[in-house]
């Protein structure tokens, strides 16, 4: 009789686990379409062909023609990025495709992982509109700040490998701390540092709060093992960066990942500058956004829920769906008028509701200052902690206002949701809907830019991408064919727009790819940079045409005057095109 009622209780253990799997899978299962469809809309489509992401491609092909970052290559980020990349290039070849595949696998890698954790701090149908979120204003879409083709690929590696981390943390605890999963947090942060600096400070700072917020552990045991995971992510940052230094220098790599004499002129850029006017700014101006854009939708759910109990005679799930649709078109609408009339939103040109999250942030303070104080009221107390924690840390680095959103907003959406979630327990079916109608207008008006404006190809035989303008696409082709004609493999490109290299197989001679102000803030630098130039000349140059308002200056002779003199004088003008391109020939 015993027997029999053990292997009832396991048979329907089993039933309720298998269950469990068939729910995940149809809500992870639904993420994993939204993801595919929308990397199928983004697939090669760049909004800053100019900007950042020339670097990004360039600094990888450089490293295989036996170049070494910081002695030849100037760049500000950790080399883990750059020497995965080149790795793959090395593989699969010197193609453009090569970095949205690789792109889309990090994409990919985050979209299962933010699933996880949000489900773990909510359930499935909330992880699931949580992940979607992500996807629609992080890891995909176009602008430079996504994970497909960012501003930096550092940045894209470093995020994935902290939502590793905090994963890891959080297996720590669930496991009854076993140290395999405390080890891997630790090598997760080690790695996060090597990629991106700030993004291995945070994630170690997340993950000593897990520690140390979780479990009955004796305070000696939490204290050695914090020490021990400080100690971990140390050699797994430092040893790689120790064998870089026998080529490099420790000097070059230490000027590099802290540029503190440059500081002053990095911060002229107004995308830089931090100060608390800006956050509470910033703060104010994204809480203005997100709740005049929430009434619109409340007001369209009411409208619309009148409407179809008033009028309808249908069955219930004909009204539900009826209702919804009503919803979404109203509140589409409201939210078109409301940010072309009344808004003018600096941050998009549609004010979408869940699209700049940074009013959320001293939210998180709080929170996590009543997790400190009342932690046995809270489960999940060591995740929540890790993401609480990693997000203030992270953002600290803007002073505590989103800059770089899709970059830096990953887990503070995660704890937005989180909080909506609890809040709304005795609601929880409208504020899902709420929360759909929300992503439901983000997603439409996002591809439906995608599908009406990307329609300009620039190709060579190393890759194509997609643009919105038709004048720069042309332009692009055109330099592109001249590069090819002339058959020159040494082409200065400057002050950005190194994705020519890459598209014509050809390498700068600069150890700096990108010309901003703070690349070469004094005359001493130009004579420095010319000095280079002169033992070893470039075949072309190539002067990409580019303002630089948020530096103060119109044009790059206006701040590298010695530089754009020394082009003139030395090289001879051969080609114009459009006033965006010049192309300049040895005299």
């Amino acid at each position: 009789m015993r027997n029999s009622a053990e292997f009832q209780g396991r048979r329907l253990g089993k039933e309720q686990i298998i269950k469990n799997w068939l729910r995940l899978d149809l809500w992870l299962g639904i993420v994993l379409v939204c993801f595919a469809a929308i990397a199928a809309l983004s697939w090669g489509k760049l909004d800053g062909a100019v900007i950042d992401i020339g670097r990004e491609v360039e600094i990888p092909a450089r490293l295989l023609t036996g170049q070494v970052l910081y002695r030849d290559i100037v760049t500000y980020y950790g080399p883990l990025a750059y020497y995965v990349n080149a790795l793959a290039l090395f593989i699969f070849g010197h193609r453009l495709e090569v970095f949205y595949i690789l792109g889309f696998l990090l994409s990919l890698t985050a979209t299962v992982l933010v699933y996880q954790l949000a489900k773990t701090l909510t359930n499935a149908s909330w992880a699931a509109l949580c992940t979607v979120c992500i996807m629609i204003y992080c890891i995909l879409g176009s602008g430079i700040f996504n994970f497909v083709v960012p501003y930096s690929y550092a940045a894209v590696y470093a995020t994935v490998l902290c939502l590793m981390a905090i994963s890891c943390v959080h297996y720590y605890e669930q496991s009854s701390y076993k140290m395999k999963w405390l080890i891997a947090a630790a090598i997760a942060c080690g790695l996060a540092g090597l990629s991106k600096q700030e993004y291995g400070v945070a994630a170690i700072a997340g993950v000593l709060a897990a520690i140390n917020l979780s479990g009955v552990q004796k305070f000696k045991i939490k204290i050695h093992r914090s020490l021990l995971v400080i100690l971990i992510a140390s050699l797994w940052a430092f040893i790689p960066l120790a064998l870089l230094a026998q080529q490099a220098s420790w000097e070059n790599i230490h000027t590099s990942l802290f540029p503190i004499a440059k500081a002053d002129v990095l911060n002229r850029s107004q995308l830089f500058q931090t100060s608390p006017i800006k956050t509470l700014q910033v703060w104010w101006l994204s809480l203005k956004v997100f709740l005049t854009t929430s009434v619109v939708i409340v007001l369209a759910m009411v409208a619309a829920h009148w409407l179809v109990k008033s009028k309808s005679n249908s069955s219930q799930n004909i009204r539900n769906v009826t209702e919804f649709l009503i919803s979404f078109t109203f509140a589409s609408a409201g939210i078109i008028v409301l940010s072309k009339v009344i808004l003018r939103s600096q941050f998009m040109a549609v004010a979408y509701p869940l699209g700049e999250l940074s009013w959320f942030i001293p939210v998180i303070a709080g929170w996590l200052l009543i997790l400190f104080t009342k932690r046995h009221k809270f489960s999940q107390v060591g995740l929540l902690g890790a993401l609480l924690v990693f997000s203030l840390v992270l953002n600290s680095r803007w002073l505590f206002y989103i800059n770089f959103y899709g970059l830096y907003a990953t887990t503070v959406i995660i704890l937005f949701f989180t909080l909506l979630y609890y809040l709304a327990q005795k609601n929880r079916k409208i504020v899902w809907h709420y929360l759909l109608i929300c992503l439901l207008i983000g997603a439409s008006f996002k591809a439906g830019n995608l599908i009406r404006n990307y329609n300009y190809a620039v190709s060579s035989d190393y890759g194509t991408f997609y643009l919105t303008d038709a004048k720069t696409a042309r332009v692009f082709n055109q330099t592109i064919d001249v590069i090819d004609a002339s058959g020159a493999t040494s082409v200065l490109v400057l002050p950005e727009g190194n994705i020519l290299n890459f598209l014509t197989a050809t390498h700068s001679p600069s150890k700096e790819l990108t010309f901003l102000p703070v690349a070469l803030p004094t005359a001493q630098d130009e004579e420095n940079f010319l000095t280079r130039m002169r033992a070893n000349p470039p075949e072309l140059i190539v002067y990409v045409e580019r303002e630089f308002t948020e530096w103060g200056y119109n044009t790059y002779a206006d701040f590298n005057p010695i530089v754009a003199r020394w082009i003139v004088d030395q090289y001879q003008l051969i080609h114009s095109f459009d006033d965006l391109i010049q192309i300049y020939a040895q005299k």
